[in-house]
């Protein structure tokens, strides 16, 4: 695990896509691997967060020289808004390393 993902057994948790909104990348379903030792935002990427809303999969991203610190929440599938939260309003479980399909 230390090798392959650069984490510590410890911090790594699966968890189940449930719903459409990150297709094509994860879709409802997908297995993901998160690790809950990444809880920046910086560089942007996907993550499982809370978003005040519930625990969601989605790509995250700081909005440069928001006062106060703004990060947007992007679902990949383009049927879902996107919208911004005040960073202090999200708690990042963690980033998203690795994801399985079944076939």
């Amino acid at each position: 695990m230390r090798q392959e993902f650069r984490a510590r057994a410890q911090d790594l948790n699966i968890i189940t896509i449930d719903g459409d909104s990150m297709e094509p990348v994860l879709s409802s379903g997908d297995r993901i691997l998160i690790d809950t030792s990444q809880r920046v935002y910086v560089p942007p990427g996907i993550f499982v967060i809370w978003d005040g809303m519930g625990i969601v999969a989605k790509r995250v991203e700081h909005v440069p020289q928001s006062e106060p610190t703004k990060i947007v929440i992007k679902s990949i599938n383009p049927e879902y808004q996107t919208y911004e939260r005040d960073a202090e309003e999200v708690n990042i479980i963690g980033r998203v390393i690795w994801a399985a399909k079944r076939l």
